[in-house]
């Protein structure tokens, strides 16, 4: 089953998918149902890179990592689909390159 969310408050959300619901809360469930060849998040964090399929950002205040879809890399810029970002639902939003929070890619 899947359900439709809209999020107002977070103004760089913009269109929204429909997504099964056991993986609306999992970021990296998200990503690996994008992926399903995606190994484990240990090998990932183990393996960062300057490019790649998956972007990785780190958020100390939770102490947890989070995992994106990158859909298109510009100049300075990266768009990326996720999950788990502000609600159980799938959102596009467009992080810069020197966001501290983000950390690298995972290139598969």
């Amino acid at each position: 089953m899947s359900n439709f969310y809209v999020l107002a408050p977070l103004p760089e959300v913009t269109v929204l998918k429909p997504v099964p619901n056991s993986i609306l809360s999992n970021c990296y469930a998200y990503a690996r149902s994008r992926y399903p060849g995606l190994p484990g998040t240990n090998h990932i964090l183990a393996n960062l890179s300057t490019s790649g399929e998956i972007a990785i950002f780190y958020y100390p205040d939770s102490g947890l990592h989070h995992y994106a879809v990158v859909e298109s890399v510009s100049g300075t810029s990266i768009n990326i689909s996720e999950t788990n970002y502000g609600g159980h639902f799938v959102n596009y939003r467009t992080v810069p390159r020197s966001d501290p929070h983000f950390l690298g890619f995972y290139d598969l």
